[in-house]
């Protein structure tokens, strides 16, 4: 399987703080099943684009490293992007944003609060310059839990989304789950990932997830969100999508509620 959201480089955000660390993250993905991983930074500004500039560094003494250590893992660039404006300048003047060699997808941030300002217009800056934009992590937004279908016109309008393994896992509360299932049986999802920060918390792995999810999708949708998408975004072809119009679900009555306790 591969994994498109990871915050295994040690010591330049949140995740990884140290190379052991990252070794560790290394052997518990392969352990799962993950044998390519995407690294994936967060950039919440401008200030972050130096950095950024020294990814393809980093990841190639990462990648000796797991080498040295007997870890056969393929390591891909990327980062976790806040919508901000000056993303197109930034890529045009090389500085790695976008997921992989292809250049064709890139990873939005978002704060749990709400979703972005001004969303649709960095979704449709991107798409302009042949750029798909994916959201991580959705259900985890409040405004998306109270209201799933703030969603529905940037999902046809091209939006992608990422769902994180913890969700499924019962890591969040029980509103993550359910607006995980509720986008899920939209088929607004495209994509699972760890999102992984540690060995400990947010760990790497897809495979627990994967299979919380094949009971509740068949085997066809598994499949695309843990490997068959995510090869396709290697590759720059673009991901399937057969979104269904926003349905919400039904409120049980505090009569029903009761009698089926």
């Amino acid at each position: 399987m591969i994994d498109i959201h990871t915050h295994i480089l040690p010591g330049i955000d949140d995740g990884a703080k140290t190379l052991e660390e990252s070794l560790q993250m290394a052997k518990i993905a392969l352990n799962a099943g993950d044998d390519v991983l995407f690294a994936t930074p967060h950039v919440s500004g401008s200030k972050d684009f130096p950095r950024q500039r020294e990814l393809p560094a980093r990841l190639a003494a990462l990648h000796s490293a797991f080498h040295e250590a007997g870890l056969p893992v393929a390591l891909h660039p990327g980062a976790e992007v806040y919508p901000m404006v000056g993303i197109l300048p930034a890529i045009d003047d090389g500085v790695p944003l976008t997921l992989g060699a292809a250049g064709r997808h890139l990873l939005f941030d978002s704060p749990f609060t709400s979703l972005p300002l001004k969303l649709a217009e960095r979704v449709y800056e991107l798409q302009t310059h042949g750029i798909t934009p994916i959201l991580a992590h959705p259900e985890c937004i409040v405004e998306v839990q109270l209201d799933p279908g703030v969603l529905e016109e940037h999902i046809f309008r091209g939006l992608l989304l990422q769902i994180s393994t913890s969700s499924l896992l019962g890591a969040h509360n029980r509103q993550t789950l359910r607006t995980a299932l509720l986008l899920l049986r939209h088929r607004w999802v495209h994509f699972l990932a760890s999102d992984a920060h540690s060995p400990r918390a947010r760990r790497p792995g897809l495979a627990d997830a994967a299979e919380v999810l094949a009971d509740y999708v068949d085997a066809a949708t598994v499949a695309a969100l843990t490997h068959d998408n995510p090869r396709r975004l290697l590759a720059g072809d673009p991901i399937p999508t057969a979104p269904l119009d926003y349905h919400p679900e039904k409120k049980k009555s505090w009569i029903s509620t009761l009698f089926s306790r």
